[in-house]
């Protein structure tokens, strides 16, 4: 895992603890979008949201949504800025 992918991550993480008020010192790159955090399509969406704001790009928030782990967000993010 990369540094961009590791800053990616903690994007991720930072939404998480403003969606569902959890530590993000919790989360991790093993996190699960569904099984940890029970993150309905609305939520995928305010993450695509958050990426999208930081990194000026458009993130489609069905590709995310194939994500498990906030790792392969951050892999698909990465992989998609580096087209």
């Amino acid at each position: 895992m990369n540094d961009f992918q590791l800053e990616v991550i903690d994007i991720l993480k930072d939404k998480a603890a403003d969606l569902f008020g959890c530590d993000p010192a919790t989360l991790g790159p093993d996190t699960k979008f569904v099984d940890d955090l029970n993150c309905k399509s609305v939520n995928i969406v305010q993450f695509a949201s958050a990426l999208e704001d930081e990194y000026e790009v458009e993130v489609p928030y069905m590709q995310l949504n194939k994500c498990v782990t906030f790792a392969d967000a951050a892999k698909f993010v990465d992989d998609a800025l580096s087209m």
